[in-house]
């Protein structure tokens, strides 16, 4: 599963950059590139996550209100990352806790954003129940599931949701009723 996740983000989110169109105004397609890259890098690379944290602290300083959206997702998404590689329990619940957080900001600032609310959904999906979380992920689910229904490629191109829709059917978290219509999508 992990590694279809990994392949989903490769294959389908880093591609979707050459044909989106711009809709944040302080960054360039080029930036949101190199961004996504980097952060979906920094998925199986630890060294490609801090990259991307310390790029967004270096370019975008540390105030999320001062970050475009997209920007305070990221940042927050790196953190998750470095969680995932910190090999200290209390450090990686610290991080993951405070890369949330930024991603809850950026989700508040934009909250019909698909590619936010997929980043969070994907992060949320492989965490244990024990952390409490399936509230904020089901939440996500019902969102992400009522986007992509609306067929908008404004934001992400269709052959992105089109994974996006393989992540979510092959997590096996969306209500079975809910499969079919979903499903359709993909025709």
């Amino acid at each position: 599963m992990l590694k279809s996740a990994i392949l989903f983000l490769v294959f389908f989110i880093i591609p979707a950059v050459a044909g989106e169109t711009t809709t944040t105004a302080d960054i360039d397609a080029t930036t949101k590139a190199y961004i996504r890259k980097t952060f979906y890098a920094g998925v199986e690379s630890e060294a490609k996550a801090e990259e991307l944290f310390n790029y967004i602290e270096k370019n975008f300083g540390k105030k999320l209100s001062k970050m475009s959206p997209f920007v305070a997702a990221y940042y927050g998404g790196s953190e998750t990352l470095l969680a995932k590689h910190a090999g200290n329990p209390f450090t990686k619940l610290d991080l993951l806790n405070a890369g949330l957080d930024k991603i809850a900001y950026a989700m508040k600032k934009s909250p019909n954003s698909l590619e936010i609310r997929f980043m969070r959904f994907s992060i949320l999906h492989y965490l244990p129940f024990f952390l409490g979380r399936e509230k904020e992920r089901d939440d996500d689910l019902a969102v992400i599931y009522e986007l992509l229904l609306k067929k908008d490629y404004s934001e992400l191109d269709k052959k992105t949701q089109d994974g996006m829709i393989k992540f979510v059917l092959e997590s096996d978290r969306l209500e079975k009723s809910k499969r079919p219509k979903l499903s359709s999508l993909l025709k």
